[in-house]
């Protein structure tokens, strides 16, 4: 009767940490898996403007029902950074559940270099999503690498940004 015990205590203390909005007893990693990668676009003008369109799928892990609150993002292309931004979104997630969230960020650089044919460069995408239950936001970290064709991008040269 005594090895039952532990096994109470343990099933009693998940009890305990589940009671944390957001929180996902038994899964430590599920906020590093909540968010997916589907699409990522780059469109960079001679002028310097652009936008980076990010195609997500946000899964909410927990049992609880959230709120995505912000999305940030930290772009590099050919390892430099090039640009970093934060947005704030107002969307439902229901408990358990995954859905598609599509992102526009304008992009800013200094006149850009390019010519009419696209260069196929490195394209590097990292950043979050805040998912707000209550008054508590868990971070649910994304990152994407791939090679995609630009006609223009803000001047490579010089030392590599932070």
């Amino acid at each position: 009767m005594r090895a039952g015990r532990p096994v109470l205590a343990l099933l009693v203390g998940g009890g305990v940490l589940s009671g944390c909005l957001g929180a996902v007893p038994l899964k430590p990693r599920a906020y590093d898996e909540a968010v997916r990668v589907e699409s990522v676009a780059v469109d960079f003008r001679p002028d310097g403007s652009g936008v980076l369109d990010l195609g997500l799928s946000v899964g909410n892990p927990s049992s609880d029902a959230a709120s995505v609150s912000s999305v940030d993002f930290e772009l590099r292309v050919d390892g430099r950074r090039v640009a970093v931004g934060a947005q704030q979104v107002s969307v439902a997630l229901a408990p358990e559940v995954r859905l598609p969230l599509r992102v526009f960020f304008p992009l800013a650089s200094e006149r850009a270099t390019g010519g009419p044919e696209p260069v196929r460069r490195e394209v590097r995408v990292r950043g979050g999503v805040v998912l707000r239950f209550g008054g508590t936001e868990r971070r649910a970290p994304f990152a994407d690498a791939r090679v995609l064709p630009l006609a223009f991008v803000p001047p490579l040269e010089g030392p590599e940004g932070n």
